[in-house]
């Protein structure tokens, strides 16, 4: 009989956290009997084009929170968390193992927890996240109704009797581990990069555009508007580059907004729409950049994929996505910044082939192998302290 492993994840998405379950359960699922739980539906087919993955739906066993929690997507996180925390604290005993795939999680026992973003700090939200647009700021404005919200969310939720003290934290980075020591008093037990899969056209470089590509989620953290700001001051300069926008433009007021940004550039900014598998690695590895909007994100899973697809990404200096590119030339702190480091490396052909093989050496630090090869180690620790 296989020992029982539980991975949980409130609502498995479209992101970094999302890749760092699947293959969790792909490492695992030989060695134990493995369960997801979960808050939504289980989109298994859509998760193995995301994450890269071939699971299939006998390797795990899927338990899915109360229809309370799903209706509650997208619009009232924190309370959908609540309802879930409920439900996970009711399936979890049945485990000898518990994993959080998606920040600290209450078990009613100790756990290993993967922390995926800062969103379950409110002051840390509000440091690295601008306030969305339209009707959400009015849930996420400090004040009165937040902290209303947020109490009711805490109530609902309860809590066990557990404090956590015994839990194993793993942080996505250097930087979010060096945030939950400084600002929150966390001490990580280890770093655990997400993985990223699938496999880039070998384009040479004299046959890649002279374009970039943003990539990921087209929401208002990601800055987008900024992005398109900054090209738009390169091309300025004289230099014919072109953005292109890889990931779904909503119909809220931030994707309204990208829209119509997009419309006023439609010589040299592209909406592509929402890339996954294949296709997405063929678009980036067309181009020789890319740049990244987010500052203070924990790791940035897109910046690691432009990597691997041979891109030399820009990104801001704050955050996990400057770890993954590791030198300052590539770094920004501002638009002023961002261009003028752009500049720099526009004209100059030796320092692009220079750079390109410093981030190639990077990306091996990313790979599915080196992820499973962790987290199985991982487990194994937990083994052996637990015994």
């Amino acid at each position: 009989m296989k020992r029982s492993l539980c991975i949980a994840h409130p609502c498995l998405g479209s992101g970094g956290s999302e890749a760092t379950v699947l293959w969790s359960l792909v490492g695992l699922q030989e060695a134990w009997d493995v369960r997801l739980i979960s808050g939504c539906p289980v989109d298994l087919e859509r998760l193995n084009v995301h994450c890269g993955t071939r699971l299939l739906p006998e390797d795990f066993d899927a338990f899915v929170g109360p229809q309370l929690a799903r209706r509650m997507v997208g619009h009232t996180d924190a309370l959908r968390g609540a309802v879930f925390s409920r439900f996970l604290r009711s399936a979890a005993p049945r485990c000898d193992v518990c994993i959080s795939g998606y920040n600290r999680m209450d078990f009613g026992k100790p756990g290993i927890q993967f922390i995926a973003d800062l969103s379950f700090d409110d002051a840390l939200r509000r440091a690295y996240d601008p306030m969305p647009a339209g009707a959400k700021q009015l849930m996420h404005r400090p004040g009165m109704l937040r902290g209303a919200y947020l109490g009711l969310a805490r109530g609902i939720g309860g809590r066990s009797k557990y404090d956590g003290a015994e839990d194993w934290i793993i942080a996505n980075s250097h930087w979010t581990a060096d945030i939950l020591r400084s600002r929150l008093g966390f001490a990580s037990y280890r770093v655990i990069y997400p993985p990223v899969a699938g496999a880039a056209p070998d384009v040479p470089w004299e046959r890649r555009a002279d374009g970039f590509c943003v990539l990921g989620r087209v929401s208002y953290e990601k800055r987008i508007d900024r992005l398109i700001d900054i090209l738009g001051r390169v091309r300025a300069q004289g230099h014919d580059v072109r953005l292109h926008v890889i990931g779904g433009v909503g119909d809220d007021a931030h994707g309204r907004l990208i829209r119509r940004k997009v419309e006023a550039n439609t010589s040299w900014c592209f909406a592509e729409g929402a890339q996954f598998g294949a296709a997405k690695m063929a678009l980036l590895a067309g181009n020789r950049y890319a740049i990244h909007g987010r500052t203070g994100e924990a790791f940035g899973i897109a910046v690691a994929e432009e990597v691997k697809a041979g891109c030399i990404p820009f990104v801001p200096s704050e955050g996990g996505p400057a770890e993954i590119v590791g030198t300052d030339e590539l770094t920004y702190a501002s638009e002023d910044e961002a261009v003028a480091k752009i500049l720099a490396v526009l004209v100059d052909s030796t320092r692009q082939h220079q750079l390109r093989a410093h981030l190639a050496r990077r990306a091996g630090m990313f790979s599915t192998e080196r992820f499973l090869s962790d987290v199985r180690g991982l487990v194994t620790d937990w083994l052996e302290r637990s015994r």
